[in-house]
């Protein structure tokens, strides 16, 4: 998105940023995942996002992976480790999300 005063309606892919961002949970899990400065585990995620249950964080997370804001790395190991952290695109959206959680709290 630009910055400064703004005219003209959001384009659709600003839009849906905004609408996926909207949904329950899915702030806590980009600055628990920015927080982090690396990958995660499920089971990490889950402990910095107090109150969210498996199933919900499961489905936000492949929801995040398919808009492309959070890569999932399976590693070949017993028992299988799976770990989450944030693509580019995710870290900047979640730069911007530190920002304004910041001046919230100001």
């Amino acid at each position: 998105m630009t910055s400064g005063n703004r005219s003209t309606p959001l384009t659709p892919a600003e839009s849906d940023l905004i609408r996926a961002l909207s949904v329950r949970w899915t702030m806590h899990i980009l600055l628990a995942l920015h927080a982090s400065e690396g990958s995660r585990r499920f089971s990490q995620i889950q402990e910095a996002v107090t109150g969210i249950s498996n199933r919900m964080l499961s489905s936000r997370l492949a929801d995040l992976e398919s808009r492309g804001l959070v890569s999932r790395h399976v590693a070949v190991t017993r028992p299988v480790t799976v770990t989450y952290q944030l693509t580019v695109l995710g870290g900047e959206v979640a730069s911007v999300l530190t920002r304004l959680r910041d001046v919230g709290e100001s």
